[in-house]
């Protein structure tokens, strides 16, 4: 060591040694000891020497600029476009809407006014004929289904339900449905209590029209032939002529006409003998 050196908190070393480095923190530059500090790196893009000259920006700001500029002279094409394919979108839109409703009538208010379709001769024709188009049951034919559905009834002569008058009376005979029949009708002698009838009152059917009654007849005394007069009270009369024996019982069938519900048969003869009766049935005709 020298006695000019003052500084005594440096280790003095030989001439032949360099300078100790000076550490400094991390991203200063290293300094040598007794020597002056670096200069500063001169910024990105500019060029070392060149004091004077103005900075640059870096390559990768530049590239990104240009593309903003690029996408800012592009968007209002882009805009442009947008709206126009809008405006074709809302026009085909509303030329369907309205197609079908191009050739239809308008009122004052702009509403579509239905079309009226013209008569056709279907239509056109009168109520008369409309009407004879249509199928209709005949009154004839439902009251013959009626009748045809009509079940048969039988009515007892000797029944209690059947008025006799004059000299018509109930007796026992063999082979008789029930067990007797009624003899003596028609005319048998001058006078009311010579001349006999039976009346079968409740003769009741559906519906009015013709219907068939059979008589179960027999010819007590031996007669081969005798007459009989069918009437209905209200209606009109039938003669019917019966061939019989004495063996119970034949059957003879007449049309008679019948009003709907009750009525009223009478079996007898004002000019002669009629047959005896057993019983009677009625039938559809």
């Amino acid at each position: 060591m020298t006695g000019d050196d003052s500084d005594t908190s440096r280790l003095r070393t030989g001439p032949w040694l360099p300078e100790p480095i000076v550490r400094r923190s991390p991203g200063t530059p290293e300094v040598q000891a007794g020597g002056a500090e670096p200069a500063p790196a001169p910024p990105p893009g500019v060029a070392v020497g060149d004091a004077g000259a103005a900075p640059t920006d870096p390559p990768g700001l530049i590239d990104h600029d240009r593309q903003a500029t690029s996408v800012r002279r592009r968007l209002p094409w882009f805009l442009a476009a947008l709206v126009a394919l809008g405006v074709i979108v809302v026009t085909s839109l509303a030329t369907c809407s309205s197609a079908p409703d191009a050739g239809r009538a308008r009122n004052a208010e702009g509403d579509v006014v239905p079309a009226v379709a013209p008569p056709t001769a279907a239509s056109s024709a009168g109520p008369s004929q409309s009407q004879s188009a249509a199928p209709k049951s005949s009154p004839s034919l439902s009251h013959s289904a009626t009748r045809r559905a009509f079940q048969p009834i039988e009515l007892e002569a000797e029944a209690a339900s059947v008025e006799l008058a004059g000299s018509a009376e109930a007796i026992a005979y063999a082979g008789a449905s029930g067990g007797r029949i009624v003899r003596n009708l028609g005319r048998w002698g001058p006078g009311s209590k010579k001349t006999g009838s039976l009346t079968f009152s409740d003769v009741t059917v559906p519906e009015g029209g013709t219907y068939t009654m059979t008589l179960y007849v027999v010819h007590d005394d031996g007669d081969t032939s005798r007459t009989a007069v069918i009437s209905v009270a209200g209606g009109g009369s039938v003669t019917v002529a019966t061939a019989a024996g004495s063996a119970c019982c034949t059957r003879t069938a007449v049309v008679i006409t019948l009003k709907k519900g009750r009525n009223a048969v009478t079996v007898g003869n004002p000019d002669g003998q009629a047959p005896s009766i057993d019983r009677i049935a009625i039938s559809a005709s």
